[in-house]
């Protein structure tokens, strides 16, 4: 099996998927006119590598999976990246769940040499999409509903709004903190696994696509800071409505003001025919007023992610015992233990000199004795009168051999 980035060798392969691919992310297919075979190219040279990245599989030997294609995108800013296309479509002729399995599979073991920490894919809520992706390791983030209004309008808006500023950057982090529940705000705004200390963008502050954004806050008139935040990304032949507003509160004034705001500045703009806005799983509050403004379904989409394991380069404490310093003097281990004469043995020392230790040491022959403590000198017991029979204490612990004259003849003839 072959899995490598693409190169120009791979140009005939490229020409015949491109018209069986599945783009997957919608919101910039909507607004940017995407070529598969220019983002391919671009991933050949140096200076494009570092955004888009185009993987190629082939298995000649495979009857079911032989060959396929994946590419994707890092998003600015952050260590993540999205699917944005994946070749043959399942419904086509040599479509097969598997190709997409290894192609997701093999990217991501790829990217990974890149700091991408997350990989997230924006496809169609079909079963078996989903099924698919679930066994290359994504889980479901969302729900997303995309609504679309074919003619924006042209009815003037009441709204004070003005123009977004970077002093607004902390109240629209607040807002995003406040409208966002937890587990998507830790999804997209956590801190990457190579850079734990590294404090990442919200999307709130930021563009995802190559297009002009315009953006617009509301400020709040019950207290300090923003209560909604408008931004309007253009496209070619359509506009991207980003709404940051409470939509589950029951006063939907809010809402309404920057949704009759976004509807007017596109009306006036020009070659601008349509309205697209995705609405989440968690904002269903606004799916009544979508429809009183003309808008209609226009697909339901899945938002997938796939946690990517980085290695990590930490200091780490370690941690040894230390003597604790306590007053008065403590004899340690090696100390010489304190003993009288009466437990010190003869210990030789060998040489021919003679000399004498006081109580420690004393002469016998041409051997110097010592004393060992906890030992005691072996004395035989006293005898009758005889040959020799004084005491000898000799340092060994049996009595030593008797002259030759005492020797015993036994066995001898």
């Amino acid at each position: 099996m072959s899995f490598r980035p693409f190169s120009l060798g791979d140009a005939l392969l490229l020409q015949r998927l491109r018209s069986v691919s599945t783009p997957l992310q919608t919101e910039r297919v909507l607004l940017e006119s995407i070529s598969p075979v220019r983002t391919a190219l671009r991933s050949c040279f140096p200076w494009y590598r570092h955004s888009s990245f185009t993987y190629v599989l082939r298995q000649e030997e495979n009857g079911l999976a032989r060959e396929g294609l994946i590419q994707l995108r890092i998003r600015p800013h952050s260590h993540e990246a999205d699917v944005t296309l994946l070749s043959p479509a399942l419904d086509a002729h040599r479509g097969h769940p598997a190709i997409w399995q290894k192609l997701l599979t093999y990217s991501a073991q790829h990217i990974f040499r890149h700091n991408v920490c997350r990989l997230f894919s924006d496809l169609p809520d079909q079963p078996l999409l989903v099924n698919t992706f679930r066994q290359a390791g994504f889980v479901p983030l969302t729900q997303i509903t995309i609504w679309r209004l074919d003619s924006a309008p042209r009815a003037p808006s009441a709204a004070n709004l003005r123009p977004q500023q970077p002093a607004d950057a902390p109240e629209l982090e607040k807002l995003y903190q406040r409208i966002t529940p937890l587990p998507t705000q830790q999804l997209e705004t956590g801190h990457a696994a190579d850079h734990p200390q590294e404090e990442r963008i919200p999307p709130i502050l930021f563009n995802p696509h190559q297009v002009h954004m315009s953006g617009y806050v509301l400020d709040d008139d019950r207290g300090p800071g923003l209560a909604g935040c408008l931004q309007i990304l253009w496209g070619k032949s359509g506009a991207w409505i980003r709404l940051w507003v409470d939509t589950n509160d029951p006063d939907t004034h809010n809402t309404h003001l920057l949704l009759d705001f976004a509807l007017q500045r596109i009306a006036e703009a020009p070659l601008v025919r349509r309205a697209y806005i995705g609405v989440r799983a968690y904002q269903t509050g606004v799916n009544a007023l979508l429809s009183d403004y003309g808008f209609a379904p226009f697909t339901d989409r899945m938002l997938m992610v796939r946690n990517i394991l980085q290695w990590q380069r930490r200091t780490v404490d370690q941690r040894t015992p230390a003597l604790k310093t306590v007053r008065g003097a403590v004899p340690g281990s090696l100390a010489m233990p304190k003993f009288d004469c009466a437990d010190s043995i003869f210990w030789p020392l060998g040489g021919n000199q003679t000399e004498r230790a006081g109580a420690d040491s004393w002469t016998l022959g041409s051997s110097r004795t010592e004393r060992r403590p906890h030992h005691r000198l072996y004395c035989p017991p006293h005898t009758a009168a005889g040959p020799n029979t004084r005491p000898r204490p000799y340092p060994w612990r049996h009595p030593p051999p008797r002259p030759a004259t005492q020797q015993s003849t036994r066995g001898r003839p």
